[in-house]
């Protein structure tokens, strides 16, 4: 029996490909298969699958041409034959007791999720770091079984939906698909907010496994399209009306989250975009209910100060984010424990590497 299909959607990744599968296919758990979904490469990437499907018999090679993310996920989600699910994003890399451990976890507590911490890897020359995110950082955890009313927080932060094993039952029982859009279209936010809401046991591991590549220092260099967190909300809210989900915690923490997504289209805007956006943001932060936000114990008095100067000084709020912006982008100062060095237009002039 197939213990676990780990679905790797991959799209021009040939400079990290090997690294990703050196990982997976190193894992402790072999009972596994691994569904490596090419999504129209242009370059090496297929040529790269083919050599390591050649050597293990447990790597299936799917080509198809280009859809995007969503697109690709959902044909590993087709053909996958495991208990469990496991997304792996090809620039990424795991630790090789991953999925014993997250499906153990999984076996003996029945879950249909576990959900685990991760590293940032931020792959930048002047500035390469590793940083453990722990949630236990910055709220109090669940230290036994939960479902997602009882801790909405998880909708606030990444969705890092590759930090996780799902049961597979679980994920046909609700017909759990990703959205198809083009790129990566921020396509794990609708799927995590299905799979989180729908799961009647959830388990978290303060262990974390997987290293999530970075390769920008500000969020808004990540995001090519300013329209996507709102498409993307959109069908969120959609689905949470359709499916009759009204609980002021889910739906403040995923406000709560949309803030910060605002902030990070603000800083990716220009003069001229902004004014094309600013209809998108106004008509996402009217459908915030302040009342809502209150009551939620996970929105702090800074976040609904944030609430208040959005809705009310928008324009102020770009203006002042975009100097703040272009100052972290002219310098960039880290000093502590894990890094040291001074970034001064995107050059190391002070401060060795350190890569932990």
């Amino acid at each position: 029996m197939v213990k676990i299909s780990v679905i790797i959607p991959v799209y021009n990744v040939e400079k990290y490909l090997n690294e990703c599968l050196d990982s997976v296919v190193n894992q402790t758990l072999d009972k596994m298969e691994i569904i490596c979904v090419n999504d129209g490469s242009k370059d090496e990437s297929l040529k790269i699958l083919n050599e390591y499907a050649a050597k293990d018999s447990r790597i299936r090679v799917i080509d198809k041409p280009n859809g995007g993310y969503g697109s690709a996920c959902n044909v590993g989600l087709n053909n996958a034959k495991g208990k469990y699910i496991a997304i792996l994003e090809p620039d990424d890399y795991i630790e090789c007791k991953m999925y014993e451990e997250l499906c153990k976890i999984a076996e003996e507590s029945g879950a249909d999720i576990v959900k685990s911490n991760y590293f940032e890897n931020y792959d930048i020359p002047a500035n390469r770091r590793v940083n453990e995110i722990d949630f236990r950082k910055y709220d109090v955890m669940p230290d036994t079984e939960f479902n997602i009313k009882d801790f909405p927080v998880f909708l606030y932060y990444h969705p890092s939906i590759w930090s996780c094993v799902y049961n597979r039952e679980f994920i046909e029982k609700n017909h759990i698909r990703f959205v198809e859009a083009p790129g990566a279209g921020w396509t794990d936010n609708p799927f995590q907010v299905q799979t989180m809401c729908l799961a009647e046991k959830i388990v978290y591991t303060p262990k974390a496994y997987y290293y999530w590549r970075k390769i920008n220092l500000c969020d808004s260099d990540d995001l090519k399209d300013y329209r996507i967190p709102f498409l993307r909300s959109r069908e969120i809210h959609d689905w949470l009306r359709g499916a009759n989900i009204s609980d002021d915690g889910i739906w403040a923490c995923l406000h709560k989250r949309e803030m910060a997504y605002i902030f990070i289209v603000l800083g990716m805007l220009t003069l001229k975009t902004y004014k094309l956006a600013k209809p998108e943001i106004e008509g996402l932060l009217k459908e915030m209910d302040m009342e809502r936000l209150k009551r939620c114990k996970y929105v702090t008095s800074k976040d609904i100060k944030h609430y208040k100067e959005l809705r009310n000084r928008l324009d102020w709020v770009f203006y002042s984010r975009k100097l703040k912006y272009y100052r972290k982008k002219l310098i960039s100062i880290n000093w502590n424990k894990q890094s040291k060095c001074v970034v001064l237009f995107g050059k190391n002039i002070l401060g060795g590497k350190l890569y932990d």
